[in-house]
C-alpha cells in the first residue's frame, strides 16, 4: 500500500510539473513576444534561427558599406563632370588661340586663362569625400598631385596607388568601386595635363603649330574623361541596384526571423487559459482524493 500511495503522489507532481511548464512558457510567449527565446524551446529551429540571423546581420552590413560607397562615388562622378566642364573650355580657348588673327600677346592672356584650368584640373583630380582622396587609389590620405609648370604634364608625379578596392554585391560576388587619378588624368597616351599643359605651353610662345597640335590631344583626352565618368555612372548604377536588393532581403529576412521566433499571441493565450485550468483541475481533484494511511486500517 505504501508503495502504491507513493507512485500516486509522484505521478501526480510530475503532471503539476507539466502543467506549470505549460503557464510559464505561455506566460513567457505573451510578455516577451517570443515563441523562441532559448534553444530548449524548439531544437528542431534552432539551426534556421541561427542561419537566418547570420544573414540579417550580413545583408545589413552590406548595405551600410553601399551608403559609404554612394557617397563616395557621387562625389567622384561630379568631379568628373566638372573636368569634362573644364576641359571643353581649355578646347575653346585652344580654337581660339589658333586662330590666325591672335598675336603673341593675346595668346599669352589666353595661357593665363589655360593655366587656371590646368590648376582647376588638379583640384578635381584631389577631390575629398569624408576626408578621403577619392582618386588616390588605395593611399586615400595623400593628395594624388600638386601643380608644377616645370614639368610636361604641369603637375608633380602621382603620389597616390593602384585603386584596388571593392564593395560586396547582396546578390554575390564583389564589384570595383574606383579608378585613380593616374588612370584618369594622367594615362600615358591621353594625359589630360599633359594636353592642357601643352596648350598652355604653345599660347605662352606663340608656338601656331603647337596650339593646332593641342587640339587634338584635347580631343583625345576629352574621350578618355569621358570613359571614366561612364565607368563612375555604371558604378552608381550598381551602387543603387545593389541598396535595392538589399531592402528586399533585409524585408524577407526579417519576416522569416519573425516567423521562426515570433509567438502567435492569440494561440499563447489559449494555451495560458487552458494550462492554469488543468492546473486548477488537477489540485482540485487532488484535493477530493481520500486520504488514508495504514492506521486507518488498525482496530
Amino acid at each position: 500500500m505504501s508503495n502504491s500511495i507513493n507512485s500516486s503522489a509522484d505521478s501526480f507532481l510530475v503532471n503539476i510539473s507539466r502543467l506549470q511548464a505549460r503557464v510559464d512558457r505561455a506566460q513567457e510567449q505573451i510578455s516577451s513576444g517570443l515563441r523562441i527565446t532559448k534553444a530548449s524551446d524548439d531544437p528542431d529551429q534552432v539551426g534556421a534561427i541561427l542561419q537566418a540571423t547570420s544573414d540579417l546581420a550580413r545583408n545589413i552590413q552590406i548595405g551600410r558599406n553601399l551608403d559609404r560607397v554612394k557617397a563616395e562615388v557621387d562625389g567622384s562622378e561630379q568631379a568628373l563632370s566638372t573636368a569634362i566642364t573644364t576641359l571643353e573650355r581649355a578646347s575653346v580657348l585652344g580654337a581660339q588661340g589658333a586662330n590666325f588673327s591672335q598675336d603673341a600677346a593675346s595668346r599669352r592672356g589666353i595661357a593665363i586663362e589655360v593655366q587656371s584650368l590646368l590648376e582647376r584640373l588638379v583640384a578635381n583630380a584631389n577631390t575629398t569625400v569624408d576626408n578621403r582622396y577619392v582618386f588616390a587609389g588605395d593611399s586615400d590620405q595623400i593628395a594624388p598631385y600638386a601643380v608644377d609648370l616645370t614639368t610636361v604634364t604641369g603637375t608633380t608625379p602621382y603620389t597616390g596607388s593602384a585603386a584596388t578596392r571593392e564593395v560586396e554585391d547582396p546578390r554575390g560576388g564583389t564589384f570595383p568601386i574606383s579608378q585613380s587619378a593616374q588612370e584618369i588624368f594622367d594615362a600615358p597616351g591621353t594625359s589630360v595635363f599633359a594636353a592642357v599643359n601643352a596648350l598652355r605651353v604653345a599660347l605662352e610662345t606663340n608656338d601656331e603649330a603647337g596650339i593646332t597640335a593641342s587640339l587634338n590631344d584635347l580631343k583625345i583626352a576629352h574621350g578618355h574623361l569621358s570613359d571614366s565618368l561612364s565607368f563612375y555612372g555604371t558604378v552608381q548604377n550598381e551602387v543603387a541596384d545593389g541598396a535595392r536588393v538589399v531592402s528586399a532581403l533585409t524585408l524577407r529576412l526579417t519576416t522569416s526571423l519573425t516567423d521562426l521566433r515570433e509567438a502567435d499571441l492569440a494561440e499563447a493565450s489559449t494555451e495560458l487559459v487552458h494550462a492554469r485550468f488543468h492546473l486548477e483541475a488537477a489540485f482540485s481533484a487532488r484535493a477530493r482524493s481520500p486520504r488514508t494511511s495504514l492506521f486507518d486500517y488498525l482496530g
